[in-house]
């Protein structure tokens, strides 16, 4: 009887599936990435749409979004697909199979109010559509993943009906909540590339205003639209330009801090001193005295030439330049399938070495801890694949042997492997050595008739940012840094045969369109296999075309100058957070770290043997 009873209800409250469902009216909509959409419809469904990457196979667009490519048929089925993915199509995802972080970040933005608490999850009834709120049905799937969960929740409600009004707050106990909204995994094992930059774990309810120096969730602003919305996106960004300086403005949400919500993640900036110029320019252009005092909803006016380009109106020529350029470079990124890494040639560097150590915080010296990773990718890469490896650096005395222990003895040992060998004493020599030796290598594996596509270079470092951020971020070669050409004529330079085989560095604007479209697919790919293993990554754009520091834009040296199409600056971690530090002194986590890498190469270059199966969207949907 119960079950022919819940089936009923379930019947009258599940809403239509996603796919077969009529046009709705759209109750708020926010951007959760460049990529990816949610809605809250006036029937109360959560619509995710997802725009395919150029290349895109069903697998790795899968990946992306749910943490598993098997999944593909799954969501090929769901929206009646056959044919090829392309970038003109919108694929919809059911929510309860997207990742855990992109779970939570849809809820953070299209319901605002909701937050973690110690019995489970405090969610607030958005409403809007009409006299009725959202199902307690609706509610049971969003938060536990089952909607026959409903009566569970309403006996933790205890005066709450089946129907629920605007403003009504729902408790989902904590033994039904799915793994994206349990309290302990939010802070722990799922950190998201929009989550918030967490100074403390204090309980959310007890955070009522911005803080400068304490917690801060960095994510855009879902936008309220009401009954007669339209379903196109409204940014989280407003916009006033009849003044002497435009400006942009974003309202403060709860637990939202300046140095963060603002000074980060808007305009890019991510060392401690850049950090603090901008924001201490923000407080200057709004007339702010006390940021410790700043109230929920404040408008912070940020000045448009602070803004990241995406961040800009949609016609303003830099955003429209951008955009193009990353359109055209997406297009020549086309790379081969290659197995296992068969017959791919992968160009390892580890950063600094020698009596340049890098980044130090505690005794933990830069060179030695991303020199162990890179020695730890290595034996991964010669041992469980088909790729030729090569490397950069080596320790005179350790070589490439792995330590049993956690934290590392300082070495200053490390050479560069050019012709005749560089002990690594002037920083800049040792850089451009670097990418000299690099090209070397890539010009010999094309006159073995290598496809240049099948060729990488990776060069590992651990970042020296604001305290406040975790994780690992990938730097590209933007197009427009490295377009020219470049010589080094030094004799320290010119001694080494590297060199004189070709001195001048050339970069036409195909070449490095190619390379950034090249360059930015691996970053992701990398990126994504970070966060499938749970490691941390940089909560605002993980992947850069360009290092800002001192008002500077500029592509490191390293991968600037370098002929390898497919290049990429890895930072694994950031040693001026204190966590990241501890962790990256265990050998446990630098295995991890390779391991993740290693998976991300693979991933490259596999996802592509899955596009001949997998099916697309039909035309029209």
């Amino acid at each position: 009887m119960r079950k022919w009873w819940v089936s009923l209800l379930g019947a009258l409250l599940l809403p239509a599936a996603l796919a077969a469902a009529s046009p709705s009216k759209i109750l708020a909509v926010a951007n959760v990435t460049p990529e990816l959409r949610a809605s809250l419809t006036a029937d109360y469904r959560l619509d995710i749409v997802v725009k395919p990457h150029v290349g895109d196979a069903w697998s790795r667009l899968a990946k992306r979004v749910t943490g598993d490519g098997a999944r593909w048929n799954e969501i090929a089925s769901f929206n009646q697909a056959g044919g090829n993915l392309t970038t003109e199509q919108s694929v919809r995802i059911p929510f309860n199979i997207l990742r855990p972080n992109l779970q939570r970040d849809v809820v953070a933005m299209l319901f605002p109010s909701d937050s973690a608490v110690n019995s489970g999850w405090r969610h607030v009834v958005a409403g809007g559509s009409g006299i009725e709120g959202e199902s307690l049905w609706n509610i049971a799937e969003w938060f536990t993943g089952s909607g026959e969960n409903y009566a569970a929740i309403r006996a933790a409600n205890p005066s709450q009906g089946l129907s629920t009004r605007k403003g009504d707050v729902i408790l989902i106990p904590k033994e039904l909540l799915a793994s994206a909204f349990r309290r302990g995994d939010m802070e722990e094992r799922y950190a998201p590339k929009t989550a918030a930059v967490r100074k403390s774990e204090d309980d959310p309810e007890e955070r009522t205003s911005t803080d400068a120096h304490g917690a801060a969730a960095a994510l855009p602003e879902a936008v309220a639209l009401g009954e007669s919305a339209q379903s196109s996106l409204t940014p989280s960004l407003t916009y006033d330009r009849t003044g002497a300086e435009p400006f942009a403005i974003y309202r403060l949400q709860k637990g939202e801090a300046l140095y963060s919500s603002v000074a980060i993640r808007f305009t890019g900036r991510v060392y401690a001193k850049d950090v603090g110029d901008v924001l201490e320019r923000i407080e200057r252009f709004n007339g702010i005295d006390d940021v410790a005092r700043i109230p929920i909803g404040y408008r912070v006016k940020i000045p448009m030439s602070l803004l990241l380009p995406e961040y800009l109106p949609a016609d303003d020529p830099t955003r429209v330049a951008s955009e193009q350029l990353k359109r055209e470079s997406e297009m020549l990124a086309v790379r081969p399938r290659a197995k296992g890494l068969a017959g791919v040639r992968v160009i390892l560097d580890a950063g600094h070495g020698g009596r340049d150590a890098g980044a130090t915080y505690d005794d933990v010296w830069e060179s030695n801890y991303v020199y162990d990773v890179m020695c730890r990718l290595k034996r991964l890469l010669e041992k469980k694949s088909g790729a030729t490896v090569s490397a950069t650096t080596k320790s005179k005395e350790a070589g490439y042997a792995i330590p049993d222990g956690d934290e590392l003895e300082e070495q200053t040992d490390h050479i560069i492997l050019t012709s005749p060998k560089y002990v690594i004493g002037d920083p800049a020599v040792g850089v451009n050595l670097r990418w000299y030796l690099a090209n070397s290598i890539f010009r010999r594996a094309m006159k073995q008739s290598v496809p240049k596509e099948k060729v990488v270079f990776l060069s590992i470092h651990a970042d020296s940012l604001h305290p406040s951020l975790r994780g690992a971020m990938a730097y590209i070669p933007g197009q427009r840094y490295v377009t020219g050409s470049y010589e080094k004529s030094d004799q320290v330079y010119l001694a080494r045969a590297e060199v004189r085989e070709s001195p001048v560095v050339r970069h036409s604007e195909k070449e490095s369109l190619a390379a950034e479209g090249l360059s930015r697919d691996l970053a992701e790919s990398i990126i994504d296999a970070f966060e499938t293993d749970d490691l941390k990554v940089h909560p605002f754009h993980p992947v850069r075309d360009n290092v800002v520091r001192d008002g500077r834009e500029w592509v490191p040296a390293v991968i600037r100058y370098n002929l390898v199409p497919t290049r990429v600056l890895l930072e694994i971690c950031n040693l001026g957070n204190e966590k990241d530090r501890a962790l990256i002194k265990t050998k446990k986590y630098r295995q991890h770290i390779a391991e993740a890498i290693y998976e991300g190469l693979v991933n490259y270059y596999n996802d592509r043997d899955d596009a001949r199966a997998a099916p697309s969207i039909a035309s029209g949907r």
